[in-house]
């Protein structure tokens, strides 16, 4: 959203200079310029109005709400709250320290990587005001005790987390995929 932001300022600015430029350097050529454009779309307006009111209408509804709908999309991704980065580490004695989430990501798929059964985990970090949520995507081997290796992986996440990291450990969900199974 950064990109387009600052796309739309730099072209309203240049805009907004050539429009002051030639209104200071032409006032009276262009102010009679504007006047007349209005002029001329005041008389298609007026024209339509007689003859084709309903389609004057319909485009009338069509355009304004088309505007007016893209406008509440950017004001809406304007105002939204970036997701955070970073997670401040709560068991610190004077001092405070932030971790971000790619490295807690990280640190978590090592760990969770080492147990067995487990080919490849995918973690996703969440920092919220009250702790650190994460979802989990793992491939494990096709014949794996599921409750045994889910609590397992819970273990480790918590291990990891709260006693290594310092961090709280919030909600967790996993979602285990199995390998398929060799072919003989």
């Amino acid at each position: 959203m950064n990109v387009f932001n600052r796309l739309v300022i730099i072209l309203l600015l240049i805009v907004i200079i050539a429009l002051a430029i030639i209104v200071a350097v032409v006032p009276k050529e262009s102010l009679s310029m504007t006047a007349s454009f209005f002029g001329w779309a005041r008389d298609g307006i007026e024209y339509y109005q007689q003859n084709s009111w309903a389609v004057l209408a319909a485009s009338r509804v069509l355009i304004g709400g088309g505007i007016v709908l893209l406008c509440l999309i950017l004001l809406w991704l304007e105002l939204r709250r970036p997701r955070k980065k970073t997670v401040r580490v709560q068991k610190l004695a004077g001092g405070e320290a932030s971790i971000t989430t790619d490295s807690i990501a990280q640190r978590l798929a090592y760990n969770i990587d080492q147990l067995p059964d487990v080919i490849h985990v995918t973690p996703q970090i969440y920092g919220r005001s009250r702790g650190v949520d994460i979802d989990l995507l793992l491939e494990t081997a096709p014949e794996i005790d599921v409750p045994m290796k889910t609590e397992e992986v819970l273990q480790v996440a918590r291990e990891v987390l709260e006693e290594r990291m310092g961090l709280k450990l919030g909600k967790v969900q996993v979602k285990i995929k199995h390998a398929p199974f060799p072919k003989e």
